[in-house]
Formats: C-alpha cells, sequence, structure tokens
C-alpha cells in the first residue's frame, strides 16, 4: 500500500453561506421564503460520512471536495479507522477548523462497514453518503442527489450516481464505472415536471432537464448490481436505521456499506440511478471492493470484499428475517417473500461446505424460528422448500424440532416438497407448450 504523504495543504475554499436556505428553494417559480412561514421549508440536512484507514496521501482531497459542494446544509463525519501513516494530521489539516466538521479517532480497524456505523452514531442529517477516503466528489454532488430525491415520480430508499474512474494521481480511465444494465427494469424518466417541484437554486432550467433525463426508478425486484460503487449512494437515514447490521465484531470488518445496505434498502423501497458523473472513483490495486477498472465484458474483481461474498448475503438475511414483521407489513407478504428469495440465491449453496456455513451457529435454524413465529409453521416449511435445498431445510428443521421430526412437521414438509415437484413440473409443461407454439408458427 502507497503511504506517500498528501503534501498539498487545504484549498482556498469558499465560507459556508449564510443566505437564507429558503431563498435557495423555489415551489413553482417562487421563493419558498414568500410562500412558507419562517423554518417550514427547510433544506433537508446532508451528513457525509468519511471511512478512512491509511489513506493520507488520499484523504485531504476527499475532504476539500466536500467542503466545496455546492449545497449549504451538510455536516461531515470522519471516521479515522486507527490509521498508523499520517491521516490524523493529514485530516486535521484539511478539516482547518470547520465547524461542519466532527473527526473521531477510532482506536481499531472497526473497516468500511464499522467506520460507518460509527460515524452513523454521531450524524444528524436526513440524508446519508458513505464516502471512501480515496474517492472524490464533484462539487454539485449532494445537490444534484438532493435535487432528485426531492423531484423523483416515487420516493425512493436511495439514489445512486455514476462514478468516474481514475488512477492514483486522479487521471481518468473510464468516464463510466460499467455496472449491470437494468434497462428492462427501469420506469420512464424519473423526474416530474420541473415546475412542479421544490427545485434548488443551483439546479438551474438545463441542468434540471438533463437530471430528469438521465434519472431512472428501479423496480424494487431483484437484479444485478445497477449501482455504482460506496461514495455514489445517497440514502435516507431512516432506511439504514431499518436495516442496521447485528453481525458479530469479528466479522463486521469484512463488510461495505454498499454491500450490506444497497440491495435491502432497494428490495424494501426501490431505488433510482442518476446517469451523471458526480464522484470519482480512484483505482490503486488497494481497494476493498474493485481494485482494477471496468470492463463491460469482464465479470469479477481482486478486492478483499469480493472474498466475503456468503458473509455478506448471510447479513442480509439476518436483519430481512429479523424484521420479518413488520417488514410484510410494509411491503406486503407476496413481496416480502419474493425479495428473500432474491436474497437467498441458488448459487449460494452449490457444494456442502456452503451448506455447512449456513447451518453455522445454528443459523438456518434461527431464521426458521422468526418465519415461524411471523407467518406460521406451516407456510414457512412451504415457502422455504421452495427458495432452499432440501438437506438444508431438512438440517434446519431438525436443529428446530429435534430428530425425528414430529410427525405434523414431517407431514408439512412432504407436503410441501409434493407442491415444489407439482409447481417444477407445471413450469416444465408451460415451456414445452410454449416450444411447441413457436415450432407451429
Amino acid at each position: 500500500m502507497l503511504n506517500s504523504p498528501d503534501i498539498s495543504g487545504p484549498r482556498d475554499l469558499p465560507a459556508p453561506s449564510s443566505a437564507s436556505e429558503c431563498d435557495l428553494l423555489t415551489i413553482g417559480g417562487v421563493s419558498a421564503s414568500r410562500l412558507a412561514t419562517a423554518g417550514e421549508v427547510q433544506l433537508p440536512k446532508v451528513s457525509f460520512i468519511v471511512r478512512n484507514w491509511n489513506y493520507g496521501q488520499y484523504v485531504g482531497r476527499t475532504i476539500d471536495s466536500i467542503r466545496a459542494q455546492d449545497y449549504p446544509n451538510f455536516e461531515v463525519v470522519v471516521v479515522d479507522n486507527a490509521s498508523t501513516d499520517e491521516s490524523r494530521d493529514i485530516i486535521e489539516r484539511h478539516v482547518s477548523g470547520d465547524p461542519r466538521f466532527h473527526v473521531i479517532h477510532s482506536e481499531i480497524n472497526l473497516g468500511p462497514l464499522g467506520g460507518g456505523l460509527r460515524g452513523l452514531e454521531h450524524a444528524t442529517g436526513d440524508f446519508v453518503a458513505f464516502i471512501d477516503s480515496d474517492d472524490t466528489l464533484l462539487s454539485n454532488f449532494a445537490s444534484v442527489h438532493i435535487q432528485a430525491h426531492l423531484a423523483s415520480r416515487q420516493s425512493v430508499a436511495f439514489t445512486s450516481s455514476t462514478a468516474i474512474e481514475t488512477g492514483p494521481t486522479g487521471a481518468m480511465l473510464n468516464g463510466r464505472r460499467t455496472r449491470a444494465d437494468a434497462t428492462h427494469m427501469e420506469s420512464r424518466e424519473g423526474l416530474r415536471p420541473s415546475e412542479v417541484v421544490p427545485r434548488l437554486q443551483s439546479v438551474n432550467d438545463h441542468a434540471y432537464a438533463t437530471l430528469s433525463r438521465h434519472t431512472k426508478l428501479l423496480r424494487p425486484v431483484s437484479m444485478e448490481w445497477p449501482w455504482s460503487p460506496g461514495s455514489s449512494n445517497m440514502y435516507r437515514r431512516f432506511i439504514l436505521d431499518m436495516l442496521a447490521p447485528a453481525s458479530d465484531a469479528n466479522d463486521l470488518p469484512k463488510l461495505s456499506t454498499d454491500g450490506h445496505y444497497n440491495r435491502l434498502a432497494h428490495l424494501l423501497g426501490g431505488s433510482a440511478v442518476i446517469d451523471l458523473p458526480l464522484s470519482t472513483y480512484r483505482i490503486h490495486g488497494n481497494n476493498f471492493a474493485a481494485s482494477t477498472p471496468s470492463l463491460a465484458s469482464l465479470r469479477g474483481d481482486a478486492g478483499p470484499a469480493t472474498h466475503f461474498k456468503s458473509l455478506r448475503v448471510r447479513e442480509m438475511v439476518r436483519i430481512f428475517v429479523a424484521n420479518a414483521a413488520s417488514f410484510s407489513t410494509r411491503i406486503g407478504e407476496k413481496r416480502y417473500w419474493g425479495a428473500l428469495g432474491a436474497l437467498l440465491e441458488r448459487d449460494m449453496f452449490k457444494t456442502s461446505e456452503d451448506l455447512a456455513d449456513w447451518n453455522r451457529d445454528q443459523f438456518f435454524s434461527e431464521l426458521i424460528r422468526h418465519l415461524a413465529a411471523t407467518f406460521g409453521e406451516e407456510k414457512t416449511i412451504r415457502r422455504l422448500a421452495a427458495l432452499v435445498p432440501k438437506a438444508l431445510l431438512r438440517s434446519g428443521l431438525d436443529a428446530v424440532y429435534g430428530r425425528p421430526l414430529p410427525v405434523s412437521i414431517r407431514l408439512k414438509l412432504q407436503l410441501s416438497c409434493t407442491q415444489r415437484l407439482h409447481a417444477r413440473i407445471k413450469r416444465v409443461i408451460r415451456k414445452l407448450h410454449s416450444r411447441l407454439a413457436s415450432s407451429l408458427n
């Protein structure tokens, strides 16, 4: 890992604006200060949470890019994860007494997600962006994300903008980090007409029209990864609180914020992609997630995070099941089971080692207990029989009910397996009918 010091001092940036926030917001072309009682219509606060570990050569530029935001209402929580390089001095120098910044020095390395959670304890914003200390933001990052949230045709859990890929020195490698194509899951343009929404002064008519054309809503269903990396995402705070991880201290440093929150938040509340570059993703070979430039025809990466997929999925499933009663009430039981099925990816159960991992520490049996308490034994067994291998379900039931299984549970399991086989036969017959009809035409 490079540890060369950051020799550039903090840039001479404009002081925070003292103008009334209502003067920076219009509704129907009229200043909010003329329409609303003082203090009743305010810009939402954005909390930037910067996580740093031994990125002294980059973190100063990250801080400067946040200080340069054209959005007036933000705070920054910088969490230094027990860095051993010159990070602490560089952070203090670039914060330079700015009251919007709060610096936390952790005595241990909490990891990307752990550092984010530590920062979240001190954050007071309505929207949150977790910023990696080797990335930078363009000056309109916050204003464009907030404008998209305020003008969206449907309120979403989070927005994700395009990231420009750069090398260690900032030289551009790609104008857009490649991500999965989600065109078939997109709605029409994501923003409402400009004259009927709250408008930020910093987003003029031309910029708004461009933003509207390039913002797409994604339906809250399963899909590949259509979002940009961590620093490109802005979340609603209450969504983060709903989805807080519960993994132990040993596992937490292996998890990332976007890896934990994006899919869960999307399945609950949907998301929106902003196909405009609003941040940079710096590739230097030591990245936690994606450590090489992206290519459309090249899958996979070499970052440490890629080795913890099973752990990441287990943690998402843990949170989704622990909140089964609340989530199924909010999104409906049918959508809940569909989302759980999306999290329980079939390729997670290919080998006996995979099955053993899901049985570790009675993890799967605890899931069964939570689901049965919410939906009842019969429905839980029937639904899980369609989502996980029979061997995993049987071992989980053995752990919950003992061996041999009670007659009532054995009957429910047998019925579920029969229904699963019947459904599979029906799918095969439908495919055969479809092929026969196609050949006749």
